[in-house]
């Protein structure tokens, strides 16, 4: 399902990642509003702002579609809303229900891949590389997966942004693109007409005084921001460091800084053909996924202190999970294995499971050198 086309001479000129998207950021539009108005049918179609108290003095902190239509938006004062609409709904924030909303959604993403990283409370990534939905439905496909799955257990007010690419924060610009349920992907073909449309402040991490400083460096447009150099862009003030990392992620590579969006995990998953309950069957498949993530671990040169195993059961697709923090770094397949396969046996041995997967996580570097125990040795 992965259609990307062949790189063209422009995006290999300017350097841009030319992978297939494999990275996923959901954003929960309105998220406090929506949640509340699924939670109290009373406030659905109504304009709604959820302030931090309710004040007039109070900052909103979310605003329902309804009410941001009319020009309340977060960050407004109570009374700058009432100005705009007297009679707008305010509520004061109900957390614990936000929360299990957000339990929720990693919930729903964890069914696609085990690496799914929660940004906020209302936005998570996932990376489906090595997963089946991946190579089945194609990274939009999973979007609209967990859009679906969004829509029928959380319910039919609470929406979400998708965004897909090869970063977390390109993924994360691309899920901006629309913000009424919308579904967008940028990659390499198309990354230069999205950057056209876009303003410098429209680019996550990049506020009004950083667009100002650019600007005096004679970069107005996030074209130009691409187009720049690290040199170039010290000249805006930027440390070598912070420039290195800016032209990293414009091209769609993962970057360290302010996003912290560097890898935290590796991860494999597979869907079983028919759910089993066999020991020595899983046994198998969790040796051939650790294997997996040993291999992605050392070519990286990366090692991990916290394995996690999860499994979805059949045919009443309930979850499992467990993870342990191990005495030291490991990367190998077998130390993995036998860490996993401790956290395995505390599964309920009656049910059977129709998904397993394992995963790495606390990442560090290390030695990638160290020989797998699931490697065979190289023939003379």
């Amino acid at each position: 399902m992965l259609v990307t086309d062949q790189p063209s001479p422009e995006a290999v000129a300017l350097g841009l990642n030319t992978a297939d998207p494999t990275t996923l950021v959901i954003d929960l539009n309105c998220a406090f509003a929506s949640i509340e108005q699924q939670h109290d049918p009373s406030l659905r179609g109504r304009p709604l702002a959820i302030a931090a108290y309710a004040t007039d003095a109070a900052t909103i902190v979310s605003s329902s579609r309804e009410a941001r239509d009319l020009g309340i938006k977060t960050g407004m004062r109570v009374f700058e809303a009432k100005a705009i609409l007297p009679a707008v709904l305010v509520r004061e924030p109900n957390p614990p229900l936000y929360r299990s909303v957000s339990d929720r959604l990693i919930e729903i993403m964890g069914r696609h891949s085990p690496d799914v990283r929660r940004m906020s409370i209302d936005e998570a990534s996932t990376n489906l590389a090595g997963t089946p939905g991946l190579k089945k439905l194609g990274p939009e496909g999973v979007g609209r997966a967990i859009k679906a799955a969004i829509r029928a257990e959380i319910g039919e007010f609470v929406t979400a942004s998708v965004g897909a690419s090869t970063s977390i924060w390109m993924a994360k610009q691309a899920s901006n693109l629309d913000k009424r349920d919308g579904l967008r992907r940028i990659d390499h073909t198309n990354l230069v007409a999205v950057f056209e449309t876009l303003q410098l402040t429209d680019l996550s991490g990049i506020a009004d005084a950083t667009a100002r400083r650019l600007a005096r460096a004679g970069i107005q447009t996030p074209v130009q921001f691409l187009r720049s150099t690290p040199p170039r862009l010290r000249l805006a003030g930027m440390q070598m460091d912070v420039a290195r990392g800016w032209s990293l992620r414009l091209r769609g590579f993962e970057a360290g800084g302010f996003e912290t969006a560097t890898r935290k995990s590796y991860s494999h998953s597979h869907v079983l053909a028919r759910a089993t309950a066999s020991q020595r069957d899983l046994e198998e498949l969790l040796m051939r996924l650790s294997d997996m993530v040993g291999r992605r671990l050392r070519a990286a040169g990366r090692r991990g202190s916290v394995v996690s195993v999860g499994v979805v059961y059949r045919p009443d697709e309930e979850h499992f999970s467990r993870q342990a923090k191990q005495p030291g770094p490991i990367s190998t397949g077998d130390e993995i294995y036998q860490a996993a396969l401790k956290l395995l046996a505390a599964r309920d041995p009656r049910r059977s499971i129709g998904t397993l997967g394992v995963g790495l996580s606390e990442l560090s570097h290390g030695d990638g050198g160290q020989l797998d125990l699931f490697t065979e040795p190289a023939r003379p």
